[in-house]
């Protein structure tokens, strides 16, 4: 449902003021705007997602002309654009940008970090006026899919090529310096009363509204981060050991990727990760070595309350380098950082990379399957 401002700012347009508010909604592309706006981190509702549109990249000796913004109301998917019909008519729009974004708490765009809010603010103190994003939450859909193009084979993480990716085709493609000089031949044409002017306008308003939803639509590739645990399996290999679960959310397009020599893999709504085995011989230190005696002949240390009854010839105080118990065997390596219940093992003391060891017949709580596998998602590179 459009709202009484848009109608009142319509009338006035017909008594020759020069920025026009369109607003309509998005009916066609409901599906997939949903289905971002459930990767969100924060209610659709609480989020103005905004586009810019200038005649040049410097705020200093450039127009803005052209805002859109896309918000979620009353479960419909709403496009708001403010265009100016002239050179002059920037407070305008600022103004209603203010305005109009004040009630949310979240901003969101794609790079605008880098352009579009460095681009408003210059404007906005020009002409001595707030900024609107002061004191607002902010997301940035680039940087947030920015670690995931890594693994697709494209060329840049442009707008158009992750949107394209995430399953998102446009009306047009148009670059910014073909829209600086359709805006210019639309000004040329308007002054001269060309009826061809109606259609270069709108071309522009189709390619603000296509940055917008494309914007949203990039949240879908954050399905591939932002994992929940639903109902995690495990299965055990000759090899290695195998962790699938499903996906909340389907995902824009089927990835496999490693992390070192941890292989990942996404298919529709199906998640799996394969983690190998370590084989061979590790130890558990024990921090308290003090507490500790070291038993040459076995090879391991033993707790004083315990050792106190071997004979003072076969046991020695522990030392740090020796106060540990080894296992043979095969094992699994934890993601960094994980906290484990049971004793884990590593080759040194040092070694900051543990096992827990694992047999064929390993079975692990939920919880614990869920722990493993969130930290083998986050894990670095």
């Amino acid at each position: 449902m459009i709202s009484s401002d848009f109608y009142e700012l319509q009338q006035k347009n017909k008594k020759g003021l020069t920025m026009e508010h369109t607003a309509k909604l998005l009916t066609s592309y409901e599906e997939q705007l949903n289905n971002a706006a459930s990767i969100l981190p924060a209610p659709a509702e609480n989020i103005c997602f905004f586009d810019i549109e200038t005649t040049g990249l410097s705020a200093a000796v450039s127009s803005l002309y052209l805002i859109g913004t896309i918000t979620f109301e009353n479960n419909k998917w709403v496009l708001n654009q403010w265009f100016a019909d002239d050179y002059v008519s920037e407070v305008r729009l600022l103004q209603a940008f203010s305005e109009f974004s004040e009630k949310y708490e979240w901003i969101a765009h794609y790079n605008g970090a880098t352009f579009d809010i460095p681009y408003l603010e210059k404007k906005y103190r020009t002409n001595h006026m707030p900024s609107p994003f002061a004191g607002k939450q902010t997301l940035d859909l680039y940087r947030a899919v920015k670690h995931i193009k890594k693994y697709f084979p494209v060329p840049n993480q442009k707008l158009i090529t992750m949107e394209r990716l995430a399953g998102f085709t446009r009306h047009e493609l148009l670059s910014g310096k073909e829209c600086i000089t359709l805006y210019t031949e639309f000004m040329h044409e308007k002054f001269f009363h060309n009826p061809e002017s109606l259609e270069k306008k709108n071309r522009l308003l189709f390619h603000n509204e296509d940055d917008l939803i494309g914007t949203i639509v990039c949240a879908l590739l954050l399905a591939y981060t932002t994992y929940k645990p639903i109902c995690p399996s495990v299965q055990t290999t000759e090899h290695s050991v195998l962790f699938t679960d499903t996906l909340e959310k389907k995902v824009p397009a089927n990835l496999s990727f490693q992390k070192g020599d941890i292989s990942f893999s996404f298919e529709r709504k199906s998640l799996s990760i394969e983690v190998p085995l370590w084989e061979g011989t590790l130890y558990h230190f024990f921090a308290d070595y003090k507490n500790y005696y070291y038993l040459p002949k076995e090879d391991m240390a033993v707790h004083k309350s315990v050792g106190c009854f071997v004979e003072p010839a076969y046991r020695q105080k522990a030392t740090a380098a020796n106060c540990y118990i080894k296992k043979d065997g095969r094992f699994l390596p934890l993601p960094a950082g994980t906290d484990w219940d049971s004793p884990v093992f590593s080759l040194t003391r040092k070694d900051k990379k543990v096992f827990i060891p694992w047999e064929e017949n390993t079975e692990l709580a939920t919880d614990s399957v869920c722990r493993l596998i969130n930290g083998f998602m986050h894990m670095p590179e």
